[in-house]
C-alpha cells in the first residue's frame, strides 16, 4: 500500500496558504481516484476481479474525500487573510461578497 506524503521543503513558503494546501490536496485525491479507477478496470477480469472489487470501494472513497476537501476549501479562510485572520476581517469580506452577488443577481 502507497502511502501519501507531503514534503514542506518542496513547497515555497511565502504565499502559501491553507486554501492552496487544500487545493493542492483535492487535486492529489482527484488524481488518486483517476488512477486507481483505471488499475480496478484493468485487475477486473479473470482471478483478479476480488482485487478489482476492492479498488473500486476505494475510488468511492478517495472521491468522498475529495468532496470533503472540496467543502473545506469553501470554508477555510479567503486566500488573503490567512489562517489566523480575526473574525471581523472575515465577516466583512463575507459581507461584502454576499452584496456583490445580491448586487449580480438584481441586475
Amino acid at each position: 500500500m502507497t502511502a501519501l506524503a507531503f514534503d514542506a521543503t518542496a513547497v515555497p513558503k511565502h504565499g502559501r496558504t491553507a486554501r492552496d494546501d487544500i487545493d493542492r490536496l483535492h487535486a492529489d485525491c482527484l488524481a488518486l481516484a483517476q488512477r486507481t479507477a483505471k488499475l480496478a478496470a484493468d485487475l477486473d477480469h479473470g482471478d483478479y476481479s476480488a482485487a478489482g472489487g476492492r479498488l473500486r470501494a476505494a475510488v468511492g472513497a478517495v472521491w468522498r474525500a475529495a468532496e470533503e476537501l472540496h467543502a473545506a476549501f469553501h470554508h477555510a479562510p479567503p486566500r488573503c487573510a490567512g489562517p489566523h485572520a480575526s473574525m471581523a476581517r472575515l465577516c466583512g469580506r463575507r459581507m461584502r461578497y454576499l452584496a456583490a452577488r445580491l448586487a449580480r443577481r438584481s441586475a
